[in-house]
């Protein structure tokens, strides 16, 4: 695995996209300019189909996300996600598939994930969250 500091959710990069050089997200990553940044493959993918969705052309988005390697699953990835997937699902609290994935890779390396959508992370025990 790429060593990294923080992995960010899909909402920030959104904000990044959507709101450029003066967005939150932006003054986020100009304060945090030291720390190394990655992406959980689904976030990337989230944001690519949104992209997509969207009609935004493919060259300058892959340009955006580049910047930002890439964390796949491994074995260990997917323990954790079942584990976490059999503990909410009977305690009825289930966030959302794609959250539970990006929960799920921030665990397995105990890197702060960077987001604004506490409600559905705070559910998952361990989960370190930084927001923007």
């Amino acid at each position: 695995m790429i060593a990294v500091d923080r992995l960010l959710d899909t909402n920030f990069l959104i904000s990044r996209w959507r709101e450029g050089r003066n967005s939150p997200a932006a003054k986020w990553l100009r304060d945090n300019a030291d720390l190394a940044i990655g992406l959980p493959w689904i976030v990337k993918g989230e944001f690519l189909r949104g992209a997509a969705v969207a009609g935004h052309q493919p060259g300058a988005v892959r340009t955006f996300l580049d910047r930002f390697p890439a964390i796949w699953p491994d074995n260990t990835t997917l323990d954790i996600y079942a584990s976490q997937f059999a503990r909410l699902r009977a305690a009825n609290t289930l966030p959302g598939p794609h959250d539970l994935w990006i929960a799920s890779t921030a665990l397995q390396f105990d890197i702060p994930l960077v987001t604004r959508n506490t409600a559905q992370f705070t559910r998952i025990e361990g989960i370190r969250l930084e927001s923007y």
